[in-house]
């Protein structure tokens, strides 16, 4: 599978196509792509909010959208996600398989 690199508009493809799937359907709210209402999940509510309770809920909506078959993420096996509480919000790492490979996204 071939895709767009939305940063530097160059053709990714492998893990780093897998890893900008992953970004973007963590990035995606619900219901905002027109004609793909179920693409994306509720990750973007936790913008902006720190405490310990929502570290806990943003840990949870991540393995909810790699879950969702419509984020079409199947090919991305034993996520491990782990929130820590930064300076300005939450620092987000998932940690994952893609084809046999560990790889790891940090948002």
């Amino acid at each position: 599978m071939k895709g767009i690199d939305p940063e530097t508009g160059l053709t990714v493809s492998g893990s780093e196509q897998a890893k900008q799937r992953l970004k973007k359907a963590i990035t995606t709210q619900t219901a905002s792509v027109e004609k793909r209402r179920k693409v994306g999940g509720t990750f973007r509510k936790q913008f902006g909010l720190a405490s310990e309770q929502d570290r806990m809920t943003a840990i949870n909506r991540i393995h909810r959208i790699i879950a969702n078959p419509d984020n079409e993420l199947s090919d991305i096996v034993d996520p491990v996600v782990s929130a820590s509480i930064g300076l300005s919000g939450l620092i987000i790492k998932v940690d994952y398989t893609f084809n046999g490979k560990p790889e790891s996204l940090t948002l």
